[in-house]
């Protein structure tokens, strides 16, 4: 694998563990916590980015198996503008409902799941051939084609932007503490 890659991977792993263990030490009544009765609470969060990591790995596993495809610079741009949304204070829904929680599951089993997709991104990018490296690995509904940098790229920025999210939620009136 890339350095570069293998080392945003193991920044990922760092911040998803820093998350989860935040999370654990967190009371049921706190992880489960919807403002006024509705959206995401902190577990339906980490869900979600389960999901989306799940989803790349099943899209990246079927491009390879596909010939490569450039990534377009228009795609590039796509990606930056993206990153900016992501570290702005805006908000907005999921692009596609296949990464939108339909039911809340413990953290002990989110953090199993995650551990596992995880594992498979990091062993499918470790076996991405030369030939690969900077071509079409995922495509984001709004980001366009992504390399496996941007993809990396997309995931963490995309899970900093929901940490903000968790926080903002505990902010809220009526969260327990």
């Amino acid at each position: 694998m890339q350095q570069d890659l293998e080392r945003r991977l193991d920044d990922m792993d760092d911040w998803k563990d820093a998350l989860l263990g935040a999370l654990s030490i967190e009371s049921p009544e706190r992880l489960a916590f919807r403002p006024e009765g509705k959206g995401w609470c902190a577990l339906d969060v980490v869900q979600h980015l389960v999901l989306v990591e799940e989803g790349v790995v099943g899209y990246a596993r079927r491009k390879l198996q596909a010939p490569p495809q450039p990534v377009p610079p228009l795609d590039r741009a796509k990606l930056a503008l993206l990153v900016l949304v992501l570290k702005s204070p805006l908000r907005f829904r999921a692009p596609v409902p296949v990464v939108v929680p339909e039911e809340t599951f413990p953290l002990a089993k989110l953090s199993e799941r995650w551990e596992k997709v995880r594992g498979e991104l990091r062993e499918l990018l470790g076996s991405l051939p030369a030939e690969r490296r900077k071509t079409l690995l995922f495509r984001h509904p709004a980001g366009g084609a992504l390399d496996p940098a941007g993809t990396l790229e997309f995931i963490q920025e995309h899970a900093r932007h929901h940490d903000a999210q968790i926080r903002r939620t505990w902010r809220a009136s009526g969260c327990p503490k």
